[in-house]
């Protein structure tokens, strides 16, 4: 494991944007490698990463919330304006399909790993406190989401239909609906992506959408 700038790190961003790169890049690393190398994640404290990243336990926490986040390179996911101004729904969208891909789109936003997918998997195997957080911010992700897709339903709704267009149920309710189902679907595609020891984020697409396919077989058969 070696330092490096986060994935989407603009190279030349300023002095100050490049430091904090390498800052949150070196508290990242310290604690994928401690937690490496300890068989409980209770034995990584935040001083000691702290001080393996050559950082303050105070500078710590502005740049993560949790050791277990600076383990997995995540951070508070929010959806950027390219990505909401790209996403919309039209008349014979596969919204389950649609709404996947919306999800891992902003997971990625937000996980800046810097690690193998490898060393990925095995971490989340020796440490279940990992996976549990994990779980925790992909849940995070879907609330983003939820309010993305319910303004969206809301745009696409026919005038004079009733709300939400789909059998008196609310937009809210709607897009609740298709994220629950388009996250479980995004979740059982992940899982043996994290099983490719040299896999890339071109794999995750190409699996998300035979899983996407192959829902749909099921639904429709």
């Amino acid at each position: 494991m070696t330092a490096a700038e986060p994935r989407g790190q603009d190279a030349k961003g300023s002095h100050r944007e490049r430091k904090r790169a390498r800052t949150w890049a070196a508290i990242h690393l310290a604690a994928a490698e401690s937690a490496a190398v300890h068989d409980r994640l209770s034995d990584v404290t935040v001083e000691a990463v702290a001080e393996r990243a050559e950082i303050s336990p105070r500078t710590f926490f502005n740049y993560f919330r949790s050791k277990e986040d600076a383990v997995l390179g995540q951070q508070a996911p929010v959806i950027h304006d390219d990505i909401a101004d790209d996403f919309h729904i039209e008349a014979g969208d596969d919204l389950v399909e649609k709404v996947a891909f919306l999800l891992l789109a902003v997971f990625r936003t937000s996980v800046h790993r810097l690690i193998t997918y490898g060393e990925y998997a095995t971490l989340l195997d020796r440490h279940p406190e990992l996976a549990r957080r994990r779980l925790q911010h992909i849940d995070a992700v879907e609330a983003l989401v939820a309010d993305l897709v319910t303004a969206r339903l809301a745009e696409s709704q026919t005038p004079g239909t009733s709300p939400g267009g789909h059998g008196g149920h609310t937009v809210e309710e709607t897009a609740l609906l298709i994220v629950t189902v388009a996250g479980a679907v995004m979740r059982t595609a992940m899982a043996p992506v994290l099983d490719l020891r040299n896999g890339t984020e071109g794999d995750a697409d190409s699996v998300l959408r035979r899983t996407c396919a192959h829902f749909r077989e099921v639904t429709r058969a």
